[in-house]
């Protein structure tokens, strides 16, 4: 596995570009959710909420589909296919015109797959709902209060969980163990979800069929290769732990702040193109 590890890190240093289209998304996006909290209106709203869903999943088609041919280069890369590094670096940048091509080709599939996506997982916690109110304590909270607390300061939050007793304590830490143990059990079990669209020998031309056939091979492969496959879920969590401390600390300075900004977006750029990586040199 630590192969893999380096390797994509190597791919994302020496292919920065890769991290160009994530950066402007993110800051088109937060400017189209400001204008999706601001809709009074439930028609508006509605149109608002579909134009994001759309953006998002136009930018995973462009985006997957930069980082797949990001994987391809690195192979002729180790094949010493380019003549110079000139040539190599050139082959680098035009990784950025790959975008739009991947946009037309797998908007789609990406968008189809998504839908499905998101209806299983909101399936799954309505399930794990359901499941805790007959099998777990309830905490007896107000969630109006919860939420407002969890949404405020961190002082604010310490002050509503000093408020609370032991067993309402003792309770939500259950259910949050029970609703985040389920989750990244999900995460899991669909982490190879994207990577396997991208075979469109295999998914052929059936859009219908995609995001299932896609699934299917994704458990396939989850379960051929299940200890690497866990082995990078468990690495990627807790390098997003450390990243996340980070950020909180970096708080604290404009211009660590800034660097804890850059160093997310590498981050983010890196665990998509190891999780692209090992899927490509293992299918």
């Amino acid at each position: 596995m630590s192969l893999y590890i380096k390797k994509a890190f190597d791919i994302t240093k020496d292919n920065i570009i890769l991290a160009q289209p994530l950066i402007i998304f993110l800051i088109v996006i937060s400017f189209s959710f400001a204008g999706l909290a601001q809709q009074t209106n439930k028609i508006l709203h509605l149109i608002f909420l579909t134009g994001n869903v759309l953006l998002c999943t136009a930018f995973f088609a462009g985006w997957f589909y930069m980082i797949k041919k990001g994987i391809e280069h690195n192979k002729k890369v180790q094949l010493d296919v380019f003549k110079n590094e000139q040539e190599k670096n050139s082959a680098s940048l035009a990784l950025g015109k790959e975008f739009f091509p991947g946009v037309g080709e797998y908007f789609l599939s990406i968008t189809y797959t998504t839908i499905v996506y998101l209806i299983v997982y909101a399936l799954l916690i309505f399930a794990c709902y359901k499941i805790g109110m007959y099998y777990l304590p309830k905490p007896n909270i107000d969630m109006q209060q919860f939420m407002a607390a969890a949404n405020s300061t961190p002082a604010e939050m310490q002050k509503y969980v000093y408020s609370l007793n032991f067993e309402q304590l003792k309770a939500i830490n259950i259910w949050m163990m029970f609703v985040g143990g389920s989750a990244f059990i999900f995460t899991f079990l669909t982490m190879f979800l994207y990577p396997a669209v991208f075979d469109k020998k295999e998914n052929g031309f059936n859009l219908f069929l995609t995001p299932f056939s896609a699934f299917n091979r994704n458990i396939v492969f989850v379960f051929k290769h299940f200890f690497g496959s866990l082995g990078i879920m468990v690495y990627l969590f807790f390098l997003n732990m450390v990243i996340s401390v980070l950020s909180l600390v970096f708080n604290i300075n404009i211009i660590l702040a800034v660097v804890g900004l850059i160093i997310s977006f590498y981050f983010m750029t890196y665990a998509i193109v190891l999780i692209f990586l090992y899927y490509e040199e293992n299918k």
